[in-house]
Formats: structure tokens, C-alpha cells, sequence
């Protein structure tokens, strides 16, 4: 369920992502932080500002990732010369959530049409796969029903992910 909620780096991602200005970038936080509060990570649900320094920080290391490389061993060995385990050293965990977090976002706070649309083949590509089985399909429902996200083909026509074809073009909206 952790991993379903937004994070700081995924939000730094997005934005960095769809090219977001500075200014912006704190008018989406602010709405964020407002309107779509319980899918924030629960330590940054409170505070408005811990919350968008914190995005803020996971923008700057993601802009300027050469520099923090630079550094990384140099703090390395000075956290082991004090015997503290440094957590921020382990592998970024498993991103497939990115695209639906993308998607809510996006439609939301970002693009001012109020949907996103993408074929089912390009989300399958999006999370690694290119056929469809139940376990990837289950997959793709359990996420649009946590992000309140419906799909629907072209015209507002209901679908059901299972029986449309891989071209078919899907269209999202935030319910």
C-alpha cells in the first residue's frame, strides 16, 4: 500500500518529467498537498513546507545527479567512519506505480483537458510487458481503481481492459 502513495522522488519525476516551471511547480505541490492529500507518503501529509522542500530536494539531486555522485563517496565514508548506516545508498525500489501516479497527476494538475489517453499496447510497454495476462491486467484494474481512474474508448464508449484490442486507444479520466 506504501508504494501505491505518492513519494517525493515520484513527484520530483512527474514534474521533471512534463517540464515544469519552478512557479508551477509549487502551484501543483500546493494543489497536491490540498486536494489529493491521502495519496501523499502519511510523514508529509502535515506540513505543507516539509512536504514541498522535500520534493524540491529529490528535483535538485535528480538536476544535478553528477555533483551528488561527486559527493556520495565522500559521505559514504564519513557516515561508516561514525558507524551509521547510510539507507539512502540502497537500489531505488520498484517504479511500475509511476505510471498511474503519471496519469493522476496529469490529468489533474498538469494538462488542462481533463484526460489523458495512450494505447493499451503503450501502457503494457510502459510497465515492462508486451502481451497482456490476467496478472498484469489485475494488475492495471487494482491501480486505476486505487487512483480513481476510469478508462474509456474514444466517444465515451465503456470498456473493459480485458477485451479490447492492444491498439485501441484508451481514454483516462480522474473519477
Amino acid at each position: 500500500m506504501e508504494k501505491l502513495l505518492y513519494s517525493p522522488l515520484d513527484l520530483a519525476i512527474i514534474l521533471q518529467y512534463h517540464k515544469v516551471d519552478v512557479v508551477r511547480i509549487s502551484e501543483v505541490l500546493a494543489d497536491i498537498f490540498r486536494y489529493d492529500n491521502a495519496f501523499i507518503q502519511p510523514e508529509y501529509r502535515k506540513n505543507l513546507k516539509s512536504f514541498m522542500l522535500a520534493v524540491m530536494d529529490e528535483l535538485n539531486s535528480l538536476n544535478n545527479q553528477q555533483q551528488f555522485d561527486l559527493e556520495k563517496e565522500e559521505i559514504d565514508k564519513d557516515l561508516s567512519e561514525l558507524g551509521i548506516d547510510n539507507k539512502n545508498s540502497e537500489p531505488v525500489e520498484d517504479t511500475n506505480h509511476l505510471i498511474f501516479k503519471n496519469l493522476r497527476i496529469k490529468i489533474l494538475y498538469i494538462n488542462k483537458q481533463g484526460f489523458a489517453k495512450m494505447k493499451l499496447r503503450s501502457l503494457l510497454a510502459s510497465l515492462g510487458y508486451k502481451k497482456r495476462s490476467p496478472a498484469i491486467l489485475n494488475y492495471i484494474v487494482d491501480c486505476l481503481l486505487f487512483y480513481h481512474i476510469s478508462v474509456s474508448l474514444r466517444d465515451n464508449a465503456p470498456c473493459i481492459i480485458d477485451e479490447i484490442s492492444l491498439d485501441d486507444t484508451i481514454i483516462f479520466r480522474v473519477i
